[in-house]
């Protein structure tokens, strides 16, 4: 069979990376693919205004480099690739697909755009919801039960009010309460440091617990953290974390936060997984009332990339 020209657009930003690798390593599970790889930086804003020029430029008429070599599928995560991509399908064909919901200007022109639930955004054409974001994790059932992952965001101001001492107070009660587990806890980039302190410290003089800031943790090494880990808690400003987990067959636990908009995405995406009994509520936890459930199968890259075969070539779903 004959292997799909795919080439993939990188923006710099590691969510957005493990989305569009996770919809291309899905699609490479199901027929074969040749990938070329594109990276754009996070763009000054004079680089933004150069890239609109360029788009409006093309939607004239008679415009378009036509340069050589078909694509048969253009894939990329994040605003700053979404130009770049309709781009290079003017110049080269093939078919756009995006992991996040593009600007309404250049929505259209997607050929499909997989948008979470929680963006609520109206059913079109090239509109496939997702529950949440795809991502690279997998459910190897490896899991080991006395072992349990604590993963810790940080300082959105947008989104949320960050309290370092209220998230570390929720942290030590779950270790406190299931002290039987090994526990490992790691941070992330947003993690304010006098958060990290707390950690260290907690972790420095307490036996069975580790702290890895995010800065020392390698590429990869979180992925093997989801293998390993049965349960997982996650502060639920950590969207990404928290789908990944679910989809690695972890039990997941979410810390709460104050957020600042109560119809915003985020505490949308929080309330839907509750309700739909996906995630286990801190204060539900700690009192008794409910238990860490595992959770039902979750793959949104595998449902993505058959989402695109089904489209434009059903013949490969065979």
């Amino acid at each position: 069979m004959t292997p799909l020209k795919v080439v993939a657009f990188f923006d710099g930003r590691p969510g957005h990376e493990k989305q569009t690798h996770g919809v291309v390593n899905a699609l490479a599970r199901r027929t074969p693919i040749e990938i070329v790889e594109k990276r754009h930086v996070t763009p000054l804003v004079s680089s933004t205004l150069i890239n609109w020029g360029r788009w409006l430029a093309v939607m004239f008429p008679g415009a378009g480099s036509g340069q050589s070599g078909p694509v048969d599928l253009i894939v990329g995560t994040g605003t700053h690739v979404h130009i770049p991509m309709l781009l290079l399908k003017r110049s080269r064909g093939g078919r756009t697909v995006t992991c996040m919901t593009p600007d309404v200007l250049l929505r259209r022109h997607m050929d499909l755009c997989f948008v979470p639930v929680h963006d609520q955004v109206r059913p079109d054409r090239n509109i496939f919801t997702t529950i949440g974001p795809p991502g690279i994790s997998t459910d190897r059932g490896i899991h080991e039960s006395d072992r349990g992952l604590i993963l810790i965001g940080g300082i959105d101001p947008k989104s949320h009010v960050w309290d370092s001492e209220e998230v570390f107070s929720q942290v030590k009660a779950v270790i406190e309460k299931d002290a039987s587990k090994k526990w490992t806890i790691t941070s992330s980039p947003r993690t304010p440091e006098e958060m990290c302190v707390l950690l260290e410290r907690f972790a420095a003089g307490r036996q069975g617990v580790s702290f890895f800031p995010a800065r020392e943790t390698p590429r990869g090494w979180i992925e093997e953290a989801y293998d390993r880990n049965e349960c997982v808690w996650v502060t639920a400003d950590s969207v990404s974390m928290v789908y990944e987990a679910l989809t690695a067959g972890c039990r997941v636990g979410i810390f709460p936060m104050r957020w600042k908009k109560k119809k915003g995405k985020f505490h949308r995406s929080e309330q839907y997984l509750i309700e739909n009994g996906m995630v286990t509520n801190f204060e539900a936890w700690i009192s008794g009332k409910s238990r860490m459930k595992k959770p039902e199968p979750l793959n949104e890259a595998a449902r993505c990339a058959e989402e695109i075969l089904k489209r434009w070539w059903p013949e490969r779903l065979k």
